[in-house]
């Protein structure tokens, strides 16, 4: 008996469908990202989430979930809506979490950008994804002073012209006019990364709040490598991150036996380092459990040599294909 277009149609969809054999994760309804990575942030709020490994600023839960609030405000004040994009240029600094999590919680898009980048590259940035708003600290500002957008300074030094971070937190906190809510649903954008452009041009991804929720959902570390994927999965489980401005392997040592880190994040060239370190009695006092590499292949040699000098501690090997 011929088969109708129908059923034609039907078995050709179920063929192109590829199930795990684990269960289906069920994932939140309704849920923004930030709602989701701070829930019951209020029973943890005196644990620290954040400290500078280097100036040792830190920051609790508390603090965060605040502070949240507070830059959300803010940028409502300053005429941020829904849908509107937030370019962040910033080091590695205990208040990322924040700028991100506040621009998503004010119903805006955030799109981080390395300060390292050429002028040109962020100016490239901020017109493909038409900014509005541009989040900085002082040692940047050169770089975006002649784009024509108002800048927030995140940082001591204040910048003639500019929003300063902490002003603006401070008035926000002080207001008692209430802004109109902004009303984000899970499907609105939260963040437009820029692809490297390693095989092609740089463009941007765009990426709602249900698929990072649904990323971390599926197993928490399991969202691309980047510094915000990391910091959600972080905000999430009310643990804390040790962030570090500058590489230095004898002061990521120190902060990873300092911390007692028992998860890292790290580049291949930071392991080929800590197996070619001579000093074993530092090495003992490392409480490292997992270790997760990703940005670059992973040397298979390396690999054994890591594993042989430390059979205590998991290796993670994320493997990243690049669509450009």
């Amino acid at each position: 008996m011929e088969k109708t277009t129908k059923e034609l149609t039907k078995v050709e969809d179920e063929d192109i469908v590829f199930r795990s054999r684990f269960p289906s994760v069920s994932i939140p309804d309704n849920v923004t990202l930030p709602e989701f990575v701070l829930k019951d942030a209020e029973l943890y709020a005196d644990h620290v989430a954040f400290v500078d490994a280097t100036t040792k600023k830190s920051c609790t839960h508390g603090e965060v979930v605040r502070d949240v609030r507070r830059f959300s405000k803010g940028l409502r004040s300053l005429g941020l809506r829904t849908g509107h994009v937030v370019v962040v240029i910033l080091p590695n600094v205990i208040e990322y979490a924040i700028v991100a999590l506040g621009v998503m919680t004010a119903g805006g898009v955030f799109s981080g950008a390395n300060p390292s980048s050429h002028s040109s590259e962020i100016k490239k940035q901020v017109d493909l994804a038409e900014a509005k708003l541009i989040v900085t600290d002082e040692r940047t500002y050169n770089k975006v002073k002649e784009l024509g957008l108002p800048v927030i300074i995140l940082g001591e030094e204040r910048v003639q012209g500019t929003i300063y971070w902490d002003e603006l937190l401070a008035t926000s906190e002080r207001s008692i006019t209430n802004e109109t809510e902004t009303v984000v649903n899970q499907n609105d954008l939260c963040a437009l990364p820029f692809s490297s452009g390693t095989t092609g041009l740089s463009k941007g991804v765009m990426l709602t709040h249900r698929n990072i929720v649904a990323n971390l959902c599926s197993t928490l570390f399991s969202v691309n490598p980047d510094y915000i994927g990391i910091l959600c999965a972080n905000i999430r489980n009310k643990g804390k991150v040790v962030v570090m401005g500058r590489y230095d392997l004898s002061s990521v040592l120190k902060a990873l036996i300092e911390h007692e880190v028992h998860f890292a994040p790290l580049v291949p060239p930071i392991l080929l380092g800590l197996v070619k370190h001579p000093l074993d009695e530092d090495l003992a006092k490392l409480q490292l459990r997992s270790v997760m590499t990703a940005a670059a292949p992973l040397a298979p040699e390396i690999y054994e040599e890591f594993r042989r000098k430390f059979p205590q501690i998991e290796v993670q090997e994320v493997k990243i294909s690049n669509h450009d």
